[in-house]
């Protein structure tokens, strides 16, 4: 068994059906961001199991958002050669991982958990605790998993972000099926 937060060399994260909420709809004051993440294992010869470390919060392969930094440019005018003058807004302000991170799917499941000590989240500052979702006990060699929907509370200002997701899981060598 191999223990490992798996990167982009064993794991892809297929993204779809990215969708917007009205301004306020669910947070006041803020937008909903959220799409569908399919977790697809690169590995011919490797099952992803649930992770022995770090801890997970549920006996499956989980994902948690472990960063999500704001792209974009300062702002500023520029002429043109013509009559048109270019207005580029500077953007800012706060992205947020939303209760669409609804760990296994039950009640309460996905609320903010310590990978990585073992110091509470609740009322506690910690950079430790994030939001989570599952994708079951196993995920076969070459296998995709179904379709999990996350999101993001972000601030209208805010034009573009990028999310780094991390999936935990042990590895484990494949079963041979007898032909």
């Amino acid at each position: 068994m191999t223990l490992s937060l798996l990167g982009s060399d064993v794991v892809r994260l297929v993204p779809s059906n990215v969708r917007i909420s009205a301004l306020g709809a669910y947070v006041p004051n803020k937008l909903r961001v959220t799409f569908d993440v399919t977790l697809e294992n690169k590995l011919p010869s490797l099952t992803f199991t649930a992770a022995t470390w770090p801890t997970p919060p549920a006996p499956e392969v989980v994902m948690f958002p472990l960063d999500y930094e704001i792209t974009s440019a300062p702002g500023g005018v520029a002429g043109d050669d013509g009559n048109a003058i270019g207005v580029g807004l500077p953007g800012g302000g706060k992205v947020t991982p939303s209760v669409d991170w609804n760990g296994v799917g039950t009640s309460g499941s996905g609320a903010p958990y310590n990978f990585f000590t073992t110091a509470a989240c609740a009322m506690a500052v910690t950079t430790d605790c994030f939001r989570w979702v599952a994708f079951g006990s196993r995920v076969e060699p070459a296998a995709r998993r179904p379709v999990r929907s996350v999101g993001f509370d972000i601030d209208p200002s805010v034009a573009r972000f990028r999310a780094r997701m991390i999936v935990a899981a042990d590895l484990i060598a494949a079963t041979v099926t007898a032909p």
